[in-house]
């Protein structure tokens, strides 16, 4: 053997053909030219044995006859091709039904030969033909098929996203139409996980969310679906389902896994976990209704403490009486001054100086300290979401205020608004009139806005808004900002004054590494919003690696634990009288410089 033939790939060749004088010859021009072309080739006569020789060893190329003792025609190569997409399929035909041979190319054979044209140096050629072009279309799907699910799971715990789900949950709405089946949907949202971000951090919450996905994965049976659909909430489909006895056992089976976490890493964490249960067609017949139903489920069983709870008629009068109860809180809660604030500060990793300032809600309610997670939806939905908001602006730029009249730079400050907010045309006039009262300059405040407001049915009416909020000279941040094609286009058609990225961008950029497709979409995105003069704010920075990948796009603005966690008004002054000699610059990246 010469030694450009020592260096090529062996072909290992499978070849299903029922006639031995026709296998013999093939067979035989192959070796003819084997040693100039190293080939390995294996002989079997029916589709049966072909399949079993196929999940037993690895092949290059399967020689196929499309007629077969159990097999014939292009049922053949779908056969093949769901054993193992990787390997290239020439079909063997005679000339009486080369049409054939071309229908099994459509539905994906790379090549066919004619039986008696037995040449083994032009069926070399052809075979390695074949083969180059299966690993073409296979590269090709493989892609195609990593964007898609990219696009439809979520990047921390591989599970499906919100938007699959409600695919598969259309789907399951539509084959229960057609058979009369029923299936359960459960709404599972984790009690306690704020407090172990808080605590420990982003990285330890990410790792407690990946565990409680492998935990509902392993619970689930084989047909049924697990999303994650939000921070900390998940969604199970569960289409193998008996009846209304066997959902409640099983959700309860998963709630109960999801408690026994008591630790992740080095770190002890207490959780629990509130299901909401709604069933099909009973509870409801289309997507809405039934996500609706669960997620007020959800909150029932969250209200008395952690447990499972159906939906029931009734639950929706307790909801008005709990409604009432929870106004009357709200309103005693304002009257009292039982909202406080904390500041986390960006930082420019260039002067290594703060430039401003995001203001957090935090509500200290019986039972301890809420974020806004936890209340700000009810509040919204209790018509009092507009009013928090002017009371937290309210108490934010009177802070900011004296802050200044003591000499303080502080940047700018930005606010966290939601539907609640700029959805009652109340709103942006009364800011206003807030920011004029405490001297404090328009430019100087932004507000932050989630980017995922724009893509529902309001989103007209939200850009409206933001662009009347930079009409009264405030700034504009869209928040949870990922480089997108539908987020990317607000960077033009909305006047900003900045985007913030959001962890899970960080995230996939570690996923990745810096050569992945999110690196050149973080590139892209921050080269549109270069071109516009717009600031790019990225969050949930954790480590010095970290730091230094965004440094290397060019990222300078940024903000999370590896710079200052969220200050009380207390002692936010501290570090900002400080400077840069109050932060901790020794667990920073060196600067580059030139």
């Amino acid at each position: 053997m010469n030694a450009v033939a020592s260096r090529r790939q062996p072909i290992g060749i499978l070849l299903v053909e029922d006639s031995a004088a026709d296998a013999r010859l093939l067979s035989e021009s192959l070796r003819d030219v084997a040693a100039t072309e190293p080939v390995v080739i294996r002989v079997v006569r029916t589709l049966t044995e072909a399949l079993a020789e196929m999940k037993r060893y690895s092949f290059t190329c399967v020689l196929l006859d499309l007629n077969l003792p159990d097999g014939h025609g292009v049922a053949n190569v779908e056969a093949l091709r769901s054993i193992d997409r990787r390997v290239a399929i020439v079909v063997l035909t005679g000339n009486d039904d080369e049409h054939v041979a071309v229908e099994a190319i459509r539905l994906g054979a790379q090549e066919y030969l004619i039986k008696g044209h037995f040449d083994g140096t032009k069926i070399l050629r052809l075979l390695r033909h074949a083969i180059e072009r299966n690993k073409h279309v296979y590269d090709l799907e493989d892609q195609r098929y990593r964007e898609f699910h990219r696009a439809s799971h979520d990047s921390l715990t591989g599970l499906a996203n919100r938007e699959l789900l409600y695919d598969r949950l259309e789907q399951s709405i539509g084959q229960a139409h057609l058979s009369g089946e029923t299936f359960a949907l459960c709404y599972l949202d984790l009690d306690g996980f704020k407090a172990v971000n808080d605590r420990y951090g982003h990285r330890v919450g990410d790792d407690l969310l990946v565990r409680v996905a492998q935990i509902l994965r392993e619970t689930v049976r084989p047909a049924d679906s697990v999303a994650r659909v939000g921070g900390d909430e998940f969604l199970v489909l569960m289409r193998q389902f008996d009846n209304k006895l066997d959902a409640g056992p099983r959700a309860r089976r998963m709630r109960e896994r999801v408690m026994a976490v008591r630790q992740i890493g080095e770190h002890q964490i207490d959780l629990d976990a509130s299901v909401g249960i709604v069933l099909f067609p009973q509870h409801g017949e289309t997507v809405e209704v039934l996500m609706e139903r669960a997620d007020r489920a959800m909150y029932e069983a969250k209200r008395a403490g952690g447990g499972v709870a159906f939906y029931e008629d009734a639950l929706a009068m307790r909801a008005a009486d709990r409604a009432a109860d929870f106004r009357a809180e709200l309103e005693l809660a304002l009257e009292q001054d039982r909202f406080s604030l904390l500041y986390h500060p960006w930082i420019d990793v260039t002067s290594q100086n703060f430039v401003g300032t995001e203001v957090l809600l935090r509500w200290d309610r019986e039972g301890g300290m809420q974020g806004p997670d936890d209340f700000l939806r009810a509040a919204a939905a209790s018509g009092r979401g507009c009013e928090i908001g002017l009371h937290v602006a309210m108490k934010a730029l009177m802070q900011w205020r004296s802050w200044v009249d003591q000499g303080l730079r502080l940047g700018s400050l930005s606010l966290n608004v939601g539907e609640a907010e700029l959805g009652d045309e109340r709103y942006l006039p009364a800011l206003a009139k807030i920011a004029v009262s405490a001297g404090i300059d328009p430019a100087d405040l932004h507000l932050e806005v989630p980017v995922s407001l724009l893509a529902g049915e309001l989103s007209h009416d939200i850009a409206s808004q933001l662009r009347q909020a930079r009409e009264l000279g405030f700034g504009v941040l869209l928040d949870q900002f990922g480089p997108d094609g539908e987020a990317m286009k607000w960077i033009t058609t909305l006047p900003l004054s900045g985007v913030k990225l959001g962890r899970h961008v960080m995230r996939a950029l570690q996923e990745e590494g810096q050569q992945g497709s999110m690196h050149r979409s973080v590139l892209a995105m921050r080269g549109a919003a270069d071109a516009l003069c717009l600031p790019v704010v990225v969050t949930g920075v954790e480590t010095v690696e970290e730091s230094r990948i965004l440094q290397a796009m060019g990222c300078k603005l940024m903000q999370g634990q590896l710079f200052s966690s969220a200050e009380t008004a207390d002692r936010l002054p501290e570090r900002l009288r400080l400077g840069p000699e109050g932060l901790d610059t020794a667990r920073w990246p060196a600067q580059s410089h030139g």
